[in-house]
């Protein structure tokens, strides 16, 4: 009996070990990033002290999660200096852009309550008290200003046009515009459809489409009249989700090259009521000038945005060291929608030196670092870091399978700029 519970605590001794050798070894990076760089924490720069240069016409502002409350928070934070400082005249957010014209309308000074509005739109990750302050801050914002220095809340995503044609039917309502059909278009967004689009129904829906647009401009008294821009904009974006759900084109690139002809679309038209300045809010890999795994996505919306548009796109990343996100469960055995708060940490060396900073929190604008002025600094952020980068849904086999959460790039190479959390909150989405 004495030699069983010999045995025993031997064994028990050796599965201790191996755990604490498993978990010190697939976190070994971690550990490594656990030190104070003085480079730094002496280079660092106050989130409020954040100045974008002059010639930027867009600000591109990532969130290395988007169920994190300091990154939802930081979008009313930047926006709101943005529009103070800089004379900024849009808000435009990663959700569909029938889906926000809603919260324009409310932003405006139109009826109902800010949470209701964040609440109505698509995507549950928006669902949050920091959304509801953002459409708050706005609609006051607006109503302390002339009409000329109102600001707007745009949607520059193409994934969910069942709001856009709702939006679409209520202004042809309200302005007695009927066309001969629309059931393929009814058919395209109807939550029980089962099989899949086929190209002659694409080929319809599109053609309903363009009825409706002639129907539209055709009874329009002012063709520069807002409420007509988003009605005949509304069309052509459930005309651009038809063919993102069609056969093979359902692809990130797609998606990010649709997003950028609508942030495009958005800036020509803040040019000609607004400043021409107009601000991004969006996933990381979005906004960044290269896309995190190149393997799964050839472009992004941020690298697009670069290339027309030059030194005018400001691309703004996030990271930060160790947290929680609110996400979606990810699993392989039930369909069934679950949210929940996963921990971890993203072993980025940089967003730890956020510890030593009075808000936990720091900004570097990397297109100022010069390697002839700081070599340290500049040699580390043009150099391969570890960084992290989670979608809408998460896994649990994410903390086994780190490679799923976190990259190895330079950060200089996907964006001019970032701000780094040291520690990080889940969201509490209402759903």
């Amino acid at each position: 009996m004495k030699v069983l519970k010999k045995i025993g605590k031997v064994l028990l001794i050796i599965v201790l070990v191996i755990s604490t050798l498993l978990v010190v070894g697939l976190n070994y990076k971690t550990v490594l990033a656990m030190h104070k760089n003085k480079t730094v924490v002496e280079n660092a720069v106050a989130v409020s002290e954040i100045d974008i240069p002059d010639s930027v016409q867009i600000v591109g502002l990532g969130e290395a999660t988007h169920g994190s409350a300091e990154f939802q928070e930081s979008k009313l934070d930047v926006f709101k200096m943005l529009v103070e400082k800089e004379g900024y005249s849009a808000f435009c957010l990663e959700a569909d852009f029938g889906d926000c014209l809603r919260a324009n309308e409310f932003v405006q000074g139109g009826e109902g309550d800010a949470r209701e509005v964040a609440n109505n739109l698509s995507f549950n990750l928006y669902h949050t008290q920091q959304m509801a302050d953002l459409l708050d801050w706005m609609r006051e914002y607006n109503a302390s200003v002339s009409e000329d220095k109102k600001i707007r809340f745009y949607g520059f995503d193409m994934q969910n046009p069942e709001k856009s044609v709702e939006y679409l039917y209520d202004y042809m309502k309200k302005n007695n515009i009927t066309v001969k059909e629309t059931s393929e278009i009814e058919y395209f967004i109807d939550e029980n459809r089962t099989e899949s689009m086929t190209e002659d129904g694409v080929k319809k829906v599109k053609e309903e489409l363009e009825d409706i647009k002639k129907e539209v401009i055709a009874a329009a008294t002012n063709d520069q009249d807002l409420d007509v821009n988003f009605a005949t904009k509304a069309a052509d974006n459930i005309a651009t989700c038809v063919d993102y759900v069609f056969a093979d084109k359902a692809t990130l690139a797609a998606r990010d090259r649709a997003m950028a002809d609508n942030v495009s679309w958005i800036l020509d038209l803040e040019k000609k009521i607004g400043s021409g300045k107009i601000m991004l809010a969006a996933h990381d890999g979005h906004i960044s000038k290269k896309p995190h795994f190149s393997l799964a996505q050839a472009v992004t919306m941020g690298g697009l945005l670069k290339e027309k548009y030059g030194d005018a796109y400001y691309s703004l990343g996030t990271d930060f060291f160790k947290g929680k996100t609110n996400a979606r469960v990810e699993s392989m055995t039930s369909d069934e929608y679950k949210r929940k708060d996963f921990f971890f940490t993203t072993a980025d060396p940089i967003a730890y030196q956020a510890k030593y900073m009075e808000y936990k929190r720091f900004y570097l604008d990397f297109e100022s670092i010069s390697s002839e002025d700081n070599k340290e600094l500049y040699d580390l952020v043009h150099s391969d870091v570890t960084m992290g980068t989670f979608g809408e849904a998460v896994s649990d086999m994410y903390y086994l399978v780190h490679y799923a959460y976190r990259i190895e790039m330079a950060p200089a190479d996907l964006y001019d700029g970032m701000i780094y959390y040291y520690s990080v909150c889940a969201t509490s989405p209402q759903y």
